[in-house]
């Protein structure tokens, strides 16, 4: 039976009645969330080989995830909307066709020019990917499991993490660095064919207002002058670009607070004082890390002469650690109060940045394995539990939309650590391709992005312990 036939109260049924269909839906969305991460963490060994091969500098090098990111920040919010009017699973595989043709557009890039673009596409998919699996999984194990289920597909991301720097830098050192891109093409095509034919039933919310392509716009112009203007700064054009982003986000705010039908609707968000907990707490977590491991992907091939692949066993290490640590940090929280998991992640992360502040070019690398360890428990006991309780926070009608905020929120704080890397290199190496004599300049960088992670992890912490009450709320 085709997934069309099934109403809203069979597809209900059909899934609280059969085991065997939530662990089916479960693996498809874990698999492709597992590419997805697989793709994104792959590519940051492949930098150095990009930047050779297509001749780029520094601050162009930085666009690879940049572009990535900015693209799926833009798409998440409207990806959202448009599943819970549209379909849920719909949208989901809608995401994977586009994830397909954007990997294999970048792993046939033979320019920097066409590869960014490529980026634009595959960070455009995983907005539909990453903006729908929580609510498809928060829906189908709305009655038991919700948090044990979210750590399952936060742990596949975990092991695409996992796997993708020690993968990414194996295929560069012996094809080359297109290969990267290229091999998770068939295993985006397999998810791809098992969910449509697999997943049955459909997923989409009662309200039928139309998309806002207003809100969507103002958001759109916001992000793209703000990031763009980070790698402007600290030069006048910078600021004036800053300023002028500025505009744009008051006006996306004025307009969701005075339109009838929004994009969404920022004061039922801040009204549920819990769920805004937990998305400022995402915000701060990721803005804290995901610079830093940029930065160590490279600081490990430059400054310590390791090879690609044997710097993505470096980084390895915090992503088995996480994957290991989130389905049981899912579990706990089913049980536990979520929010004794998410500040323990915090602090264990701090603890990390702050020894990775006394580090330098002569320090051991197993030290450095440490800190990457400390990141992986911090991580581990963080996300699921943040994203479970957030999840269960919001009602069945706006889970779409909710799902969409906690990955917007993920990427606006990788987004974040992305600009403080751009800034950083902007200021310590310029339009300069990066040479030994250039290496003490991205030490520095590195120590400058870490002290600004400091600051990061402090307000997480903070947000990770406030103790508010808050009926669920639409957003």
């Amino acid at each position: 039976m085709k997934s069309t036939a099934y109403t809203a109260e069979e597809t209900r049924a059909y899934y609280d009645g059969s085991q065997s269909a939530r662990i089916l839906a479960l693996l498809v969305i874990s698999l492709s969330w597992f590419i997805t991460a697989l793709n994104l963490s792959a590519s940051l060994v492949a930098i150095p080989a990009i930047a050779r091969d297509l001749h780029a500098d520094a601050v162009f090098t930085s666009w690879i995830p940049s572009a990535f990111l900015l693209s799926n920040l833009i798409a998440l919010l409207p990806c959202g909307k448009l599943a819970d009017l549209y379909g849920r699973k719909r949208l989901f595989l809608y995401g994977n066709v586009i994830m397909l043709l954007g990997s294999v557009l970048a792993g046939l890039s033979p320019t920097i020019e066409v590869l960014l673009f490529s980026r634009v596409i595959q960070g455009a998919g995983a907005a539909f990917i990453f903006g729908t699996g929580m609510a498809l999984i928060s829906t189908i194990y709305r009655g038991h499991g919700r948090g044990a289920a979210l750590g399952w597909i936060v742990s596949g991301v975990y092991v695409g993490l996992s796997v993708g720097p020690w993968l990414g830098g194996w295929l560069t050192d012996h094809f080359g660095w297109h290969a990267v891109f290229l091999l998770p093409a068939p295993m985006i095509l397999f998810g791809l064919l098992l969910g449509g034919w697999k997943m049955k039933g459909e997923w989409r919310a009662d309200d039928r207002s139309p998309l806002d392509i207003k809100g969507s716009l103002l958001l759109a112009m916001w992000l793209m002058l703000f990031f763009f203007s980070i790698g402007k700064l600290p030069h006048w054009d910078g600021w004036l670009m800053a300023l002028v982003s500025l505009v744009f986000l008051y006006a996306f705010i004025r307009h969701s607070n005075h339109s009838e039908r929004p994009l969404i609707r920022l004061k039922l968000v801040w009204e549920n004082r819990l769920f805004s907990r937990y998305l400022g707490a995402s915000v701060m977590m990721y803005s804290s890390n995901y610079g830093l491991m940029f930065l160590l992907g490279m600081y490990f091939q430059y400054n310590r002469h390791l090879s690609a692949s044997d710097a993505g066993k470096m980084l390895l290490l915090q992503a088995v650690v996480q994957a290991v640590l989130a389905p049981l940090a899912g579990r706990l929280s089913d049980r536990y109060q979520p929010r004794i998991l998410t500040f323990s992640g915090c602090i264990a992360s701090l603890v990390g940045v702050a020894v990775l502040l006394m580090l330098n070019d002569q320090s051991p690398l197993y030290v450095y394995g440490i800190v990457l360890a400390l990141f992986g428990v911090g991580f581990g006991l963080f996300s699921t539990p943040n994203t479970s309780a957030a999840m269960a926070s919001v009602s069945e009608q706006r889970l779409g939309i909710a799902s969409a905020l906690l990955n917007m929120g993920r990427l606006m704080g990788q987004m974040l650590g992305t600009a403080v890397v751009t800034l950083l290199l902007a200021w310590f190496i310029g339009q300069q391709k990066i040479t030994p004599d250039l290496y003490g300049a991205l030490l520095n960088t590195l120590l400058g992005c870490a002290a600004v992670s400091l600051l990061f992890l402090a307000l997480a912490s903070w947000f990770s312990m406030i103790k508010v009450t808050a009926a669920k709320a639409g957003a």
